[in-house]
């Protein structure tokens, strides 16, 4: 009898090696699928409708430092200055500088 369970285990060496290996290639396999899909890249590939937004709002959030306006509007400011990082009642940026002046050589 002892000699069923050793006959057992000798002839299913390897069989989980073989099962994970086909599980790895049936998630590769959706994966692919789903990346390649028009879906998918009409809404994160390079002119998807997300990429383009994000695209659009990180410039923006960038260049004028003000959140959640997309790329298309025009800001004007009364004065010439952007009130995000001019403080106009001190008459300062609001950018950090030096205390003091640099010495001139």
């Amino acid at each position: 009898m002892g000699n069923r369970n050793f006959i057992s285990i000798k002839l299913n060496k390897g069989q989980s090696t073989v099962e994970y290996i086909l599980l790895l290639a049936v998630v590769m396999s959706l994966v692919y699928l789903v990346v390649n899909s028009d879906r998918f890249k009409d809404l994160i590939g390079d002119d998807g409708a997300f990429a383009t937004k994000m695209k659009n709002e990180s410039e923006w959030n960038y260049r004028f430092a003000n959140q959640g306006k997309d790329g298309f509007t025009m800001l004007t400011y009364p004065n010439g200055t952007n009130p995000t990082y001019w403080n106009a009642a001190n008459g300062q940026s609001r950018f950090v500088g030096p205390l003091k002046p640099y010495p001139t050589p």
